[in-house]
């Protein structure tokens, strides 16, 4: 396992290209000084920005080594005095599964959502509003009622039927 600083300057470096160049190569998306940032593991890129640099280096969301790389969230964070707030689509890696509103459960790799039936692999950024229920560790974290609702973590704690 290593932070997506190292994943990315790693990668920058085996293409040959400099800070300015990977920019560049992002279309002007992603300024020198937050890769700079990004490389020193300062700054957490949003997943459009990972998305950016994916491409620039030929991949797309799907090929990041997700399980491979640090994004720096730390343990899974304990949620017994959450407030109600939303749920971001940056905290997801912390969760095992989600199961979404037509009744499909998927399990989490980074930021890759495996559905349990099919086996399909679907980026997380495509599922986030699908999700009715966000779990870990067999408790519900977060959940929304109507798809139109922002997914909110839960007050208690509740433990999954299985």
């Amino acid at each position: 396992m290593y932070r997506f600083g190292e994943w990315l300057k790693e990668n920058r470096r085996l293409s040959g290209w400099s800070q300015i160049e990977l920019s560049e190569k992002t279309l002007g998306e992603i300024s020198q000084p937050a890769i700079s940032q990004y490389e020193q593991n300062r700054s957490v890129p949003s997943i459009a920005d990972i998305d950016h640099l994916a491409r620039a280096f030929g991949h797309t969301l799907a090929t990041v080594p997700w399980d491979a790389i640090d994004f720096g969230y730390g343990t899974k964070r304990s949620v017994t005095k959450l407030e109600r707030r939303r749920f971001d689509l940056k905290e997801l890696p912390q969760a095992d599964s989600v199961r979404t509103f037509d009744g499909k459960t998927y399990e989490l790799h980074g930021f890759i959502g495996i559905e349990k039936g099919s086996g399909e692999a679907v980026q997380l950024t495509q599922l986030y509003y699908r999700i009715r229920t966000v779990v870990c560790d067999a408790h519900v974290l977060a959940k929304r009622k109507n798809p139109d609702d922002e997914l909110i973590h839960v007050k208690k704690r509740k433990r999954v039927r299985q």
